[in-house]
């Protein structure tokens, strides 16, 4: 495939990509705004609807009450109980009596005679009622009256709509169920709209234009009706496409070049990890390991890690099995000695009861060539050589033959070895007397099996035994839990290393944790 070809390629799956992201990116939020906008209108048109019963519940209350009056209308005594109960009832701001289709007197005005208008609807038991204007020209407002009997009560129909406002687009109205009478409506509802609504037959909430809910009431003749601009809810996606496609070509094309630039820095693996070594990547991280019997961290196990130039920190698992396939592991066993000494190498040389444990693989064991290397370092920084231990697992291991001189000579040159993941390979009482090692380390799977009950549990005590016959230090890791390393302690394991006691840290930081323990054994 032609260069060109491939940036054009590359373009088309980065453009499609960011775009696809983009637009579900859109596509989610305004799903989510959609939903939280209608939940918003369902709950504001039960709450309108709740206070507008509140208030027809006030408007019945009183007009029966005053029904019970049977004495002449309009005498003081009458008068006292027409005040009476506008004081009582919080949404009633005038109480009339009435007699031959007249206004007789008022809680407010007194005796009035004042000719009645014709009731805009009626509804079951008796009950008629009207609007009416008050108030000075050009400063007019609506007041709905409401008859039983001989009797008229006056309420402010906002008070129907006497609620706080989600937002500024929502419309409200309440209305009579009968012939689609307003009641009270908020400014700027279209009247038509809402008694279009209030009509219409089948799914409720609906979608025309608008989002409509429509909430009746099952005591009293009213309903209301809220609507909200379906632009506001539902956005349109191709306009939405048009506004994200400028800056999904733009940030397509910074992909692309992204892409290209890393593809050719980290085309291959081996270049990759070439490039590594070469910027001094891998680094050693330290695990501490503690003696079970004093509880104090005795040294550390170097683990190797590939810090990223954008910091990012890789685990060995992924690129060793690689850097063995590529024969690269000894320059990055060099790189982690070296980052082992210019991490802790001055305090190894200050507190001569620390040591290092370095992990060895199987090309560092074709030969002596980690001693040489390792020489160095150890003169450099005044650090024993028996402060450096040694691991290696066991598959490295399999032929003894070949494998004992070389460890003969670690041990010759004054370092531990121990055989690492014990358990896992290899191993048997035989598989141990051939090899010149000082210890094992159980591996992690047979200690997690120890707080699960598992058949595994058997082995751990075997394996205990059969170091202790042959006089070889035990060491324990994944230990995560204070029961496992009591049931360690009491079979007389002497180390263990995991999360109860720390995770692998950056050398700093293990400096900073051998100083906290310091202070710590100080004070107690």
């Amino acid at each position: 495939m032609s260069s060109r070809l491939t940036v054009l390629t590359t373009f088309c799956v980065v453009a499609f990509a960011v775009l696809a992201a983009l637009m579900a990116a859109v596509y989610a939020s305004d799903a989510v705004n959609e939903r939280q906008l209608r939940e918003q209108v369902d709950v504001f048109s039960n709450r309108a609807l709740l206070r507008a019963e509140l208030v027809s519940a006030e408007v019945e209350s009183a007009l029966r009450q005053l029904m019970s009056y049977a004495d002449t209308p309009c005498t003081n005594d009458h008068m006292q109980q027409l005040r009476q109960v506008e004081e009582q009832f919080r949404y009633i701001r005038e109480v009339a009596s009435i007699h031959d289709m007249r206004l007789r007197c008022s809680s407010l005005r007194g005796a009035v005679d004042i000719a009645l208008p014709p009731p805009e609807w009626a509804y079951a038991g008796g009950f008629t009622a009207w609007h009416t204007e008050v108030g000075k020209r050009g400063n007019e407002r609506q007041m709905l009256n409401v008859r039983l009997g001989n009797h008229v009560v006056v309420i402010d129909p906002r008070f129907y709509l006497d609620i706080v406002p989600l937002d500024d687009t929502i419309k409200l109205t309440v209305l009579e169920t009968q012939d689609g009478t307003v009641i009270s409506g908020w400014p700027h509802t279209d009247d038509a709209l809402v008694r279009a609504a209030l009509e219409r037959t089948g799914s409720n909430p609906y979608f025309e234009g608008r989002y409509y809910v429509v909430e009746r009431s099952s005591r009293y003749p009213i309903a209301v009706v809220a609507y909200e601009p379906e632009n506001r809810m539902r956005h349109d996606l191709a306009a939405q496409l048009r506004t994200l496609l400028p800056p999904a070509l733009v940030l397509s094309a910074i992909g692309t070049w992204l892409v290209m630039r890393w593809r050719r820095k980290l085309r291959t693996p081996r270049s990759a990890i070439l490039q590594g070594i070469r910027q001094h990547q891998f680094v050693a991280w330290m695990q501490p390991l503690v003696s079970l019997e004093s509880g104090r961290c005795v040294g550390a196990e170097a683990l190797v890690r590939w810090k990223l130039e954008d910091g990012t920190v890789v685990a060995p698992d992924t690129f060793i099995p690689m850097a063995e396939s590529l024969d690269l592991v000894e320059p990055i066993t060099d790189q982690v000695i070296r980052s082992v000494f210019e991490g802790v190498g001055a305090r190894l040389a200050r507190r001569r009861d620390l040591h290092v444990s370095l992990n060895l693989a199987g090309k560092d064991l074709a030969g002596t060539r980690v001693l040489e290397t390792l020489k160095a370092s150890l003169a450099k920084y005044a650090v024993h050589p028996e402060q450096i231990w040694f691991e290696t697992v066991e598959r490295t291991l399999i032929d003894t033959a070949s494998c004992a001189p070389v460890l003969d000579a670690f041990r010759a040159a004054g370092h531990r070895v121990f055989i690492d993941d014990f358990g896992t390979g290899y191993s048997s009482l035989a598989y141990l007397q051939a090899l010149p090692v000082d210890g094992i380390k159980i591996d992690r799977s047979f200690i997690r099996s120890l707080a699960s009950g598992e058949e595994m549990n058997k082995i751990v005590p075997h394996i205990i035994d059969m170091a202790r016959s042959l006089g070889l230090l035990v060491v324990a890791e994944g230990v995560e839990t204070e029961a496992q390393a009591q049931y360690l302690r009491e079979r007389g394991v002497q180390f263990a290393q995991g999360w109860l006691y720390a995770k692998a840290m950056p050398a700093d930081e293990f400096l900073r944790y051998l100083d906290r323990e310091t202070a710590r054994t100080r004070m107690a």
